[in-house]
């Protein structure tokens, strides 16, 4: 694949991952262990935020690396000029459906009763306790509500990533490599 034979893409790539990992994180965050009450570990919600966003960060890094070049391929389908629209919304589709197993996922891999939750809460613990798990909603109805927040948040944070992109590289065009 070409896309990456720019040392600009590898930039962006590092960026967009940033950007959905810890952006998208947040608002992840806040809606499953608020919102819905799911709690999580004796930990602040800082540390609870970070370890989670870390995890996908790089567990999401491959597929990423995929949705980027692919959704600039539908931006640029039979025009000149990037469409941003269509950029945001191909991508963010995209990266909302390969993370509607990310409950599950968390789960296996950083909730409860795993190493690393145990771990985690051993170094950065707050002595409280952890709060309860939340009541089962079924496999349907989570991956549902994943894929319902993640579409739209998904699509504004690609427009937004590809929007800062375009402004650095404007504003920096020899340290982007480009002149």
């Amino acid at each position: 694949m070409r896309f990456y034979s720019d040392r600009l893409a590898w930039i962006g790539l590092l960026f967009f991952a940033v950007v959905l990992a810890y952006g998208g994180g947040v608002v992840m965050f806040i809606y499953h262990a608020i919102i819905l009450g799911e709690g999580g570990p004796a930990i602040s919600h800082v540390h609870h935020w970070l370890l989670d966003s870390s995890a996908a960060f790089i567990g999401l890094m491959p597929a990423i690396a995929v949705i980027v070049p692919l959704a600039a391929w539908f931006s640029m389908r039979g025009r000149r000029k990037h469409s941003t629209a269509l950029f945001a919304l191909s991508g963010g589709v995209m990266f909302a459906l390969v993370t509607a197993p990310g409950p599950f996922l968390h789960d296996a891999i950083v909730g409860r009763g795993t190493l690393i939750a145990k771990t985690v809460t051993e170094w950065w613990g707050n002595g409280r306790p952890p709060t309860p798990p939340a009541p089962e909603v079924g496999v349907v109805a989570d991956i549902a509500r994943q894929v319902a927040l993640g579409l739209p948040l998904y699509i504004l944070l690609m427009g937004v990533a590809l929007l800062a992109m375009r402004a650095a590289v404007a504003k920096h065009p020899k340290r982007a490599g480009r002149t």
